[in-house]
C-alpha cells in the first residue's frame, strides 16, 4: 500500500557532537537513491507486508555527505558546451 503522496518525506538532522547527519525517509525516489548510494546492509529499512522493497528506511550519513548549493541555473556559452561535449565523448571513447 505505502504512503499517501502528502505523508511522504524525507528528513535530516545534524547531530553536531557527532558530525553526522541522521536521516529518515518515506518518499521512493529518494529511498532509492539512498540505497544506491549506502547500500541496503548501511539502512535501516521497515517492508510492508508482501512487498520487496523497503516502504521506508532509517540511515545516517558523515558530515560530508551532505552539501548546500544555491541552486541556481548555470548558462554555458557556446564554447563551454561544446568543450564540455567534447569532454564526455573522449570519456566514453576510454571506457
Amino acid at each position: 500500500m505505502g504512503f499517501a503522496k502528502e505523508e511522504q518525506e524525507t528528513s535530516l538532522v545534524f547531530e553536531a557532537d557527532t558530525g553526522k547527519w541522521i536521516g529518515y525517509s518515506c518518499f521512493p525516489p529518494h529511498i532509492t537513491k539512498i540505497v544506491k548510494l549506502l547500500g541496503i546492509d548501511n539502512v535501516v529499512p521497515t517492508y510492508e507486508d508482501g512487498r520487496e522493497s523497503p516502504l521506508s528506511i532509517k540511515f545516517e550519513l558523515k558530515g560530508n555527505q551532505v552539501s548546500f548549493r544555491k541552486g541556481e541555473k548555470r548558462e554555458m556559452s557556446e564554447e563551454q558546451r561544446l568543450a564540455a561535449s567534447e569532454r564526455m565523448k573522449n570519456l566514453h571513447k576510454n571506457k
